[in-house]
């Protein structure tokens, strides 16, 4: 059992990937932990949004406005609720908050997968097919499809990618996957699937998703 106090000083550790959701806006984003003194400040970098919407981002970042972290630390989803201290630009863009007085956390290691229906698209040589996601951790995924056979059955080891409009901003970006378990019937098959060190943008998407249904279990 981690301590309040553990969970306090391992908040401020650099290099930390968190989320932040700040009060009066709907978006989150993702952002990284320089670091921070646990009795005072934490200091994050910048929120990383698209350009089109740093301006509206900007507006909200005044001192004073709520903001919610959340993140993942050794298997552990973590959360808290803080505020905007000052936003400064010289010498570099960094955001402080007031560090938080208390931390709640979610044991994703006890909940390894949670149950979702998601639409989704896997590769399969050079075609695309159109998939489920039916559970979700934050290591990998169980998903599956109707059987073509224009496209050849996955072996245990093959690399693939996963296209999920929820965790992928367009069409382009997808989640590397590596298969460790096929099962098949008739006219389905299903694929238990490992993440294969996908990018931190969207590892943030499934991190936080995996946390937020896993808060409201």
């Amino acid at each position: 059992m981690i301590s309040q106090k553990e969970k306090l000083k391992a908040a401020c550790t650099p290099g930390l990937k968190i989320t932040i959701e700040l009060g009066g806006l709907s978006d989150k984003a993702p952002t990284i932990v320089v670091g921070g003194d646990f009795t005072k400040s934490l200091i994050v970098k910048e929120p990383m949004v698209h350009h089109a919407d740093r301006a509206l981002w900007a507006e909200y970042l005044y001192p004073g406005n709520e903001a919610t972290i959340r993140y993942i630390y050794e298997g552990i989803a973590s959360g808290y609720k803080t505020e905007v201290i000052r936003m400064i630009s010289s010498p570099d863009r960094l955001l402080f908050l007031k560090y938080p007085k208390r931390i709640e956390s979610y044991n994703l290691r006890r909940h390894k997968r949670i149950s979702c229906f998601m639409e989704a698209q896997i590769e399969l040589g050079d075609e695309r097919s159109v998939a489920i996601l039916e559970d979700l951790s934050t290591s990998g995924c169980c998903i599956s499809y109707i059987q073509d056979k224009k496209n050849p059955d996955p072996e245990i080891g093959d690399e693939m990618k996963i296209f999920c409009p929820y965790f992928t901003a367009n069409g382009d970006t997808f989640i590397p996957c590596k298969v460790q378990r096929c099962t098949k019937d008739s006219r389905k098959t299903v694929l238990g699937m490992t993440f294969e060190k996908p990018s931190p943008e969207i590892l943030i998407r499934i991190q936080d998703y995996v946390a937020t249904v896993l808060y409201h279990s």
